[in-house]
C-alpha cells in the first residue's frame, strides 16, 4: 500500500511539472507580437561601454584542420573592445507588444575558415535560420537550448541545415569538432533589436510613442536594463555601461 501511494505521489508531481511547463510555453505563444505600420515613430539611440579597467584581448588556439582553419591563433569574440566601446552587444526592447513588422528574409550563419560569420544572429520568434558550411571540412553544430529543441548535428563540407525556433531565447552554438568556435542565436519576439558596431553604437528605429524597458546584453558581461520614454517622431537617448562580474568565492567549510 505504501509503495502504491508513493508511486501515485510521484506521478502527480511529474504531471504538475509538465502542466507548468506547458502553460508557460503556451503563454509565450499566446502573447504574440503584433506587427504593422508605425505612424510618426521615434527612435532610441546610444552607446554601450565597458565600465572599469579594460582587459587584455584574449586569443584562441587553432589546433585542428589547420589546412582549412589556418595556423594562426584567433582573437576571441567573447568580448571585443575598441577603447571602452563594446562591439556585438545586443540592445533590445523587452516589453513591446505592437509596432513595426519584422524584416523580410531568412537569417544565416556561415562557417568560414572555422569561424562563425556573423558571430551573432537575430531570429524572429517562430522563424528559421540557415546554418551554412563554406569550409572543406565537416563541422558539428551543438546548440545549448533550454526552451527550444536542442540539436547536435554534423554539417558536411559545403553543406547546410535549417533550424526553427519557437520560443524567445538566447542560444549558444558551438562546434564539437573545433572547440574554439562559438556563436549566439538571439530568438526575439519583436523586431526592436540591434547589434552594436565597433564604436559601441546602436539604433532602434520606428518605435511607437511610449515608455519601454530597453536591455543591453553581452555574452561575457551579462545584461542591464533601463526605462526609456520615446515621444512621437523624436529620438530618445539611452547609453549603457557593462562591467565584468566578480566571481563569488566559495567559503571553505570549517571542520
Amino acid at each position: 500500500m505504501g509503495k502504491f501511494i508513493s508511486r501515485c505521489v510521484c506521478f502527480l508531481a511529474i504531471a504538475m511539472l509538465s502542466l507548468v511547463f506547458l502553460v508557460g510555453n503556451s503563454a509565450d505563444v499566446l502573447a504574440a507580437y503584433e506587427g504593422g505600420d508605425v505612424s510618426n515613430g521615434g527612435a532610441i539611440t546610444g552607446t554601450v561601454k565597458f565600465v572599469g579597467d579594460v582587459p587584455a584581448a584574449k586569443t584562441l588556439k587553432v589546433d585542428k584542420d589547420q589546412a582549412t582553419c589556418g595556423h594562426d591563433d584567433l582573437q576571441s569574440e567573447a568580448l571585443i573592445l575598441s577603447g571602452d566601446s563594446i562591439q556585438n552587444a545586443v540592445v533590445s526592447i523587452t516589453n513591446i507588444s505592437k509596432g513595426k513588422k519584422f524584416g523580410a528574409g531568412t537569417p544565416a550563419i556561415d562557417q568560414k575558415g572555422c569561424v562563425f560569420r556573423p558571430h551573432i544572429a537575430m531570429i524572429p520568434q517562430g522563424g528559421s535560420i540557415d546554418l551554412l558550411n563554406s569550409d572543406d571540412v565537416m563541422h558539428n553544430l551543438h546548440s545549448w537550448s533550454m526552451k527550444n529543441t536542442a540539436f547536435n548535428e554534423g554539417v558536411a563540407a559545403h553543406g547546410n541545415i535549417s533550424k526553427t525556433f519557437e520560443f524567445p531565447e538566447t542560444v549558444k552554438v558551438t562546434c564539437d569538432v573545433h572547440k574554439w568556435m562559438t556563436s549566439w542565436l538571439i530568438v526575439q519576439e519583436n523586431p526592436y533589436y540591434a547589434i552594436t558596431d565597433a564604436s559601441g553604437n546602436y539604433k532602434l528605429a520606428g518605435v511607437p510613442a511610449g515608455t519601454y524597458t530597453v536591455q543591453a546584453w553581452q555574452e561575457s558581461l551579462g545584461k542591464v536594463t533601463q526605462e526609456v520614454t520615446v515621444a512621437a517622431g523624436a529620438e530618445a537617448k539611452a547609453d549603457f555601461g557593462l562591467e565584468k562580474k566578480e566571481k563569488e568565492r566559495r567559503k571553505r567549510k570549517k571542520h
